[in-house]
């Protein structure tokens, strides 16, 4: 997982150059005024901006990729994102769905972030990941990234 500003973009191309075509796409298309729906940024890289109520606390539970890195992007509001790292001995609570890249499980976060507007979080295929555990709404734009595109 990684977590930082987008004001620290340019720091983060140093260790990932891959993902300027991302940054460069926020920072020019994405703002509060960003109707929800989904955006195709590249031919396999696509956006989803979504106003969200964060979920009951029966529903905050972990879920994992496989195919798709997740970049979780504040726009406006704030989440709070549980996080664990991944282990084979999970409870499964829904299976894989290859079609939607993902599972869920009912494993409790090992710790929580808080991420507000302009910043984001990047969770990889091992990052368990339980968003809008928070209590108020938020906006944000969940980019999907390819993995192999970060090989």
């Amino acid at each position: 997982m990684l977590i930082s500003s987008i004001k620290n973009h340019k720091n983060i191309l140093k260790f990932f150059p891959q993902l300027e075509t991302i940054f460069d796409f926020i920072i020019k298309n994405i703002s509060s005024q960003t109707a929800d729906g989904k955006i195709n940024i590249t031919n396999e890289i696509f956006a989803t901006v979504q106003t969200c109520q964060p979920k009951p606390k029966n529903e905050q539970v972990l879920e994992k990729h496989k195919k798709y890195i997740d970049l979780q992007y504040i726009i406006s509001g704030s989440d709070k994102i549980g996080w664990k790292f991944y282990d084979k001995n999970f409870k499964v609570l829904k299976r894989y769905n290859s079609k939607k890249d993902i599972a869920f499980y009912s494993d409790t976060p090992d710790t929580f972030i808080h991420l507000k507007k302009g910043e984001f979080a990047i969770f990889f295929p091992e990052d368990t990941h339980a968003p809008l555990c928070g209590e108020k709404s938020v906006k944000k734009c969940i980019v999907k990234i390819p993995v192999q595109s970060l090989e």
